[in-house]
C-alpha cells in the first residue's frame, strides 16, 4: 500500500496529464511515482532535470545506465 497517495488525473496539473498519458501509452498504466509528483511539479521537472544533466554528461555510459536501473528496479521489486 502506497504511503503517500498521488494525484489523480483530475487533479494534475495539464503538464502532469501529459505526463499520464504518455505513461499511460508506454506502460499500460500510471505509476505510483507519477502521481506522487504531480503533487508537487516543480519537484518533478527537477528530477528530470538531473536526470537529463547525467544523461548529458556522458560519464556513465548508456548499457551501464540502463543495468542500473534494471538492478534498481528488481532491488525495489518493480516490474523493469
Amino acid at each position: 500500500m502506497a504511503r503517500v497517495m498521488g494525484a489523480m488525473i483530475e487533479e494534475a496539473s495539464q503538464e502532469m496529464r501529459e505526463v499520464f498519458a504518455e505513461q499511460e501509452k508506454r506502460y499500460g498504466f500510471v505509476t505510483n511515482t507519477a502521481r506522487v509528483y504531480a503533487l508537487r511539479p516543480t519537484i518533478y521537472k527537477g528530477i528530470q532535470a538531473l536526470a537529463a544533466g547525467i544523461i548529458a554528461s556522458g560519464l556513465i555510459e548508456p548499457e551501464l545506465r540502463h543495468l542500473v536501473c534494471v538492478k534498481t528496479a528488481g532491488i525495489n521489486g518493480c516490474p523493469f
